[in-house]
């Protein structure tokens, strides 16, 4: 081979690797630039959110509100009952009458009712003042009216003896009335009626037949104890009904040695106050 095809030979191999390195894009005449390295993007966070701060671990719950019965929870510093509102609020009604300081006038009506020979009815007048509303002091006076019954003849036939029994004519005491229990009562359904429970007891001075002619004895020592209700459709006015016990010593026969006597009776009464109307005290 001549040496000028040679070299042309030499020239066309070497022009290939240039041509076809520029046909598939690459350029071998500059030097490949080095590229920046980015860093990782992080996801976005949502508003509000700090992922770059460690999370807080949940605090323990206070002794106080473990130790807490069910239904109650904190209000502030104190507990309070978890219930309906209507359970918190509580009205308080005021008393329909008030006694302190007034007068009271009671009319009663008084019939035995242990006593199966002699019955004994009658009546007779109270006048109390009240110096608190659940005390008051009364000067009662009764007369009586003794009745022989049927049984007091039957008796004497039977047994053909007296009947040994002391006939109380009157009686003047002074009790003490203390009132511990009040309260209100629904009347058909329709109003209210108001009432107290009473307690009595005191002493004073009693008349038998043995105070008159021919013994004249005079009036005898005695105590009487007793209780009832009272009902009050008014603030002046009140129904009462009661209980009443008299015990005095009587000797009705001088031949018979004294004993004790004792009266039962059942009162029936009104009481009417004054003045009629009356104020609120509150301390």
């Amino acid at each position: 081979m001549r040496p000028t095809a040679l070299l042309a030979v030499l020239a066309i191999a070497m022009a290939c690797p240039v041509v076809h390195a520029q046909e598939m894009g690459l350029d071998l005449s500059k030097p490949a630039e080095k590229q920046e390295e980015k860093p990782a993007e992080q996801p976005a966070q949502p508003p509000g959110l700090d992922l770059s701060a460690p999370p807080e671990t949940p605090k323990p719950a206070p002794k106080e509100e473990a130790a807490r019965p069910p239904g109650e929870r904190p209000s502030g510093s104190a507990l309070t009952k978890d219930v309906a509102l209507g359970d918190k609020v509580k009205a308080v009604q005021r008393k329909g009458f008030m006694k302190k300081g007034r007068f009271e006038i009671a009319p009663t009506f008084a019939l035995s009712v242990n006593d199966a020979f002699f019955q004994k009815f009658g009546g007779g007048l109270r006048v109390a003042y009240s110096l608190q509303d659940s005390f008051a002091l009364a000067v009662r006076g009764t007369y009586y009216t003794p009745y022989r019954t049927e049984h007091a003849r039957e008796g004497k036939l039977a047994f053909q003896s007296q009947l040994l029994s002391s006939q109380l004519y009157g009686q003047v005491m002074l009790d003490g009335v203390w009132s511990p229990i009040y309260g209100k009562a629904s009347f058909l359904n329709e109003s209210i009626v108001f009432f107290d429970v009473y307690l009595s007891a005191g002493f004073g001075l009693v008349w038998s037949d043995t105070s008159f002619e021919p013994r004249r004895e005079g009036p005898h020592l005695a105590t009487d104890f007793g209780g009832g209700v009272r009902f009050y459709p008014k603030s002046w006015l009140a129904f009462e009904l009661g209980m009443l016990a008299t015990l005095y010593p009587d000797q009705p026969q001088q031949s018979v040695p004294g004993t004790i006597q004792k009266v039962f009776v059942a009162n029936v009464g009104l009481s009417f106050f004054l003045p009629p109307t009356f104020d609120y005290d509150f301390p």
